[in-house]
């Protein structure tokens, strides 16, 4: 029997289309179907003396911040890694933060064996127009150095990208600190890079006193008050109560007495609520047992390996159902509070 169809049968499936045809331009956008996206391959007219394209041999196999000198496809390049300009940078952040700690500790940074900063070369040949407008974390910038290599699990990378982004002079999620150059610092791109990368450390977590709008705090290092002042909610608590404290990172030196590593926290999380890598072991510290800190989200990241996230996003879309979403949360909290006992 011949269905009759009526108009309203053909316009959805016009509907239909075009949103298949948008979403295919998101996806090429992401850069994950765009060859140019995984092409590694270095210009001749960027290999100059004294640059390095990756990560030079550790001195030490302690936990380190190392530096990136970032590079869109059509950006000037303005050697930073080679003219001293980025070290001067870092290593003046580096002793503000070393005064917000009342001179207690610094950022443990990576040194080559000649005892100069060790800064990477990278140039993407790929960057789609959104990357200087949009988020950089979880999206193709960290896909595309995970491919690179710069995955070291026992590594936080901080990238001075060369780039004017439209909104932000800087970002920073768990693992990865972006700086974007060509923004108008004034003269706070030391507070910036600082900010950024306690981001990158996992700061603040959502167990943290005063802490606001995601990672962010209502005063010091971490809000727009302006302040380079580690508060006690973030940095030398009082006393503990079972949340994380900035002293203790491993990405500080000297070393606390009870150290904890941020990527355990992170992805133990991560793994527990989507079932992201599961051939890898995580645990968080059994001190840190803050209710706020184990609320687990649908939308709980980690970072390391994100050279694979692709498959990982499809899984995070699914989660978004509430249903399911709820259901993870459950199983996944009651999980959380038995290993914790």
């Amino acid at each position: 029997m011949e269905k009759n169809l009526k108009p309203n049968y053909f316009m959805k499936k016009i509907i239909t289309l075009i949103a298949i045809s948008i979403l295919s331009t998101f996806a090429l956008a992401d850069g994950h179907k765009d060859p140019r996206s995984k092409d590694l391959s270095i210009r001749e007219t960027d290999k100059k003396p004294g640059r390095y394209f990756e990560d030079q041999p550790d001195v030490t196999d302690d936990y380190q911040i190392h530096l990136i000198y970032f590079l869109g496809p059509d950006e000037k390049d303005r050697e930073y890694d080679i003219n001293g300009k980025a070290e001067k940078i870092i290593m003046k952040a580096n002793e503000k933060f070393f005064k917000a700690t009342k001179n207690k500790q610094k950022l443990k940074l990576d040194y080559r064996k000649d005892g100069k900063l060790d800064i990477s070369f990278v140039r993407t040949n790929y960057m789609h127009k959104k990357f200087y407008t949009g988020g950089w974390n979880m999206n193709f910038p960290d896909y595309y150095l995970n491919l690179k290599g710069f995955n070291n699990p026992k590594k936080i990378y901080l990238s001075l990208a060369d780039i004017k982004h439209k909104t932000d002079t800087g970002q920073g999620g768990f693992h990865h600190a972006w700086i974007f150059l060509k923004g108008d610092f004034g003269t706070s791109i030391h507070r910036t890079i600082n900010h950024e990368i306690i981001h990158a450390l996992g700061f603040a977590f959502p167990c943290q006193k005063t802490q606001e709008r995601g990672g962010h705090m209502k005063s010091g290092i971490l809000s727009n008050d302006g302040s380079h002042k580690f508060p006690r909610a973030l940095y030398n608590h009082k006393k503990d109560y079972g949340c994380p404290d900035l002293k203790d990172s491993v990405y500080l030196t000297p070393t606390s007495e009870t150290p904890f590593d941020p990527f355990q926290i992170q992805c133990s999380l991560a793994q527990t609520a989507r079932g992201i890598l599961p051939d890898m072991k995580f645990e968080i510290p059994k001190r840190y047992n803050h209710k706020k800190l184990l609320n687990l989200k649908c939308n709980q990241f980690c970072t390391y390996g994100v050279g694979t996230y692709k498959s990982d996003l499809k899984g995070r879309k699914s989660l978004r159902k509430k249903r399911k979403c709820k259901l993870f949360k459950l199983v996944a909290r009651k999980y959380f509070i038995d290993n914790l006992k």
